[in-house]
């Protein structure tokens, strides 16, 4: 499992061979939705004191903010809650709880067939404080699970189908032990870990997983959500988006579908979820899951800080850099900045130039609308904690407790 994520500089997601590339725009990095080496976002705010930056200029909003707004119905508000930003969410749930439809903590794992256990990198006392919080707000908890195993092996493990059983079943009996209202399942090894050429084999066994889990958790009271990156079409073609995960064979048997529409970059600089791109997986996934009420978008409230450039050698030392002022780029819907950090411990020092990049509250409130129009069962916010209160203030504003 990774480091503390609001350290080190974000990391290179592997991508399967051949991955497409994304057509909007041209000269746009290859996109890679979705959520960074099976643990999501692990480098958000990265970084010598820079996540204090970043968070901070989340503040600085345009004018207007709430001018565009989530889906009317302020319950079809969803939010994932990883494990190291704890810190920041836990507040959130008293105050925010009844916004919210469905709230993910995520620190779950699978690492066997039957072995479904919490992060290792989770502060125990803190994810226990957050789960009481969140029962006594009363909040719907629907944890992620993710795919911990090694590249390869989830997909092994699904294609036996006595394994495939026994997965499904501990998957439901972690559900009812834990008196959860359901779960979120975020396999993403195969998107981002195993290679192209084994999805053709993949799909219809992960369709056959969800068939059987769905199935056990439904029986139980439970619902079935599911966390994947977008296709494009409804093709197979290297254009066509991360098919694997086969949208109109399992958004019948599912309560939800969100489709994580960010991480347009990770490993360089760029954007973060351009508006351009979330609009065409939006459209991808509609055509292809044939159901749109069953789509909830994911969208984002972070940004990233990458060296784009140094000079000298680094060492661990104090922020000594200027900032630069934020500017708003309507094409993408984004922040950006450029700024140097200077580093020096008297013996060695270094020049670095970083470039932030970060989605607002009014930018998720944006896409949150355009999921709206296309006909979304709701949005899911990544995450709580992340979010400014200019978020807050545009439900609060447009939903029906502000009407």
């Amino acid at each position: 499992m990774p480091d503390d994520p609001t350290t080190g500089d974000p990391p290179e997601r592997p991508a399967p061979d051949d991955a497409p590339e994304h057509p909007v725009p041209d000269d746009a990095p290859e996109p890679r939705s979705g959520h960074v080496a099976g643990l999501r976002r692990i480098g958000v705010f990265v970084g010598c004191g820079v996540a204090t930056l970043v968070a901070a200029l989340v503040l600085l909003l345009r004018p207007g903010a709430g001018d565009n707004a989530p889906p009317d119905d302020a319950s079809g508000l969803d939010a994932w809650a990883p494990y190291w930003a704890l810190e920041s969410s836990l507040p959130e749930v008293a105050a925010h709880s009844e916004d919210l439809r469905e709230l993910s903590p995520f620190w779950y794992a699978a690492e066997g067939v039957d072995s479904i256990v919490v992060d290792g990198n989770a502060p125990a006392a803190e994810v226990e404080a957050f789960l009481v919080a969140a029962r006594d707000a009363g909040a719907t908890i629907v944890p992620s699970v993710v795919d911990a195993l090694e590249p390869g092996e989830m997909a092994t493990l699904l294609a036996d189908p006595a394994q495939r059983t026994r997965h499904a079943q501990a998957l439901a009996e972690f559900a009812a032990s834990g008196d959860f209202a359901g779960l979120d399942i975020d396999y993403e090894q195969f998107a981002f870990a195993d290679d192209r050429s084994t999805w053709i084999t993949t799909r219809p066994s992960w369709v056959a997983f969800i068939e059987e889990l769905a199935e056990q958790l439904h029986a139980d009271g439970r619902t079935l959500t599911v966390s994947i990156p977008p296709v494009y079409d409804t093709g197979r073609t290297p254009d066509s988006g991360y098919w694997v995960y086969d949208y109109a064979a399992i958004a019948p048997l599912v309560d939800r579908i969100r489709v994580m529409a960010y991480d347009y970059s990770t490993a360089s600089a760029g954007p973060i979820a351009p508006l351009e791109w979330v609009q065409q997986a939006i459209d991808g996934t509609v055509a292809a899951s044939g159901d749109p009420g069953k789509l909830v978008l994911g969208i984002p409230a972070y940004g990233y800080n990458w060296v784009v450039a140094t000079t000298g050698t680094c060492p661990d030392g104090e922020d000594s850099g200027r900032r630069a002022e934020p500017v708003y780029d309507e094409t993408t819907g984004e922040w950006a900045f450029t700024y140097q950090l200077e580093l020096s411990d008297g013996a060695t020092a270094c020049t670095q130039t970083r470039q932030v990049r970060y989605v607002d509250g009014e930018g998720a409130l944006a896409r949150a609308a355009l999921a709206e129009a296309a006909g979304f069962g709701g949005s899911s916010l990544w995450a709580l904690g992340y979010e400014d209160e200019a978020f807050w203030n545009g439900l609060t504003e447009v939903g029906p407790r502000g009407a």
